[in-house]
């Protein structure tokens, strides 16, 4: 898949009368692995749950390569997104997690093991491919919610904060594994 750039023009998101994204304008090229940065409470979470599809901005426009997807629902972006919490479904192996998405878009079996099995070992843990995300450590789960997010084949990616949770030597080693795996998916990726 061929990536694309993220524009965001003028963007403006008010909650209860505090503007939190005030006349955003942003543009991440093709491929790009951009980083916001800021304070708590700044608005980074706001923006990327809005290129998402997850808040809608009360102005502006939000376009993923030339589609205009500002009124657009979340699952017909192209965007995958890695939240800080990982939110893996419990009761699921880390096989049934990473083929969700792909069940729901009603890709044929075939189809989609051979994806999840590509998504699993690009991540390393196809080998953890039966257990539950509670048998996993903090940095396991982590490689599975990308993988969750890479298998979808998104156009671009968004990580809210997806390191957080990790101690320090896991969150320098994540780091490493991300910046591979968006270089290698070619994905616009807004972190």
């Amino acid at each position: 898949m061929m990536a694309v750039p993220i524009h965001i023009e003028q963007v403006v998101k008010t909650f209860g009368g505090r503007r939190v994204l005030d006349n955003v304008t942003l543009t991440i090229e093709a491929g790009e692995l951009f980083f916001l940065l800021g304070p708590s409470g700044c608005g980074k979470t706001t923006l990327l749950r809005s290129v998402a599809g997850f808040c809608s901005p009360d102005a502006g426009v939000i376009r993923i390569g030339d589609l205009d997807v500002t009124h657009i629902p979340p699952h017909q972006r192209d965007t995958a997104m890695v939240f800080q919490s990982y939110a893996l479904w419990p009761h699921m192996t880390v096989r049934e997690n990473v083929a969700f998405g792909l069940e729901q878009r009603r890709l044929s079996r075939t189809e989609i093991a051979r994806r999840v099995d590509a998504a699993l070992d690009r991540v390393r843990m196809r080998d953890r491919a039966d257990d539950r995300p509670n048998q996993l450590s903090g940095g396991q789960q982590q490689r599975v919610a990308l993988a969750r997010a890479l298998v979808v084949e998104p156009k671009c990616l968004l990580l809210d904060e997806p390191l957080s949770n990790l101690d320090a030597q896991l969150r320098l080693e994540m780091r490493g594994e991300i910046r591979r795996l968006c270089r290698e998916a070619e994905l616009t990726t807004l972190y």
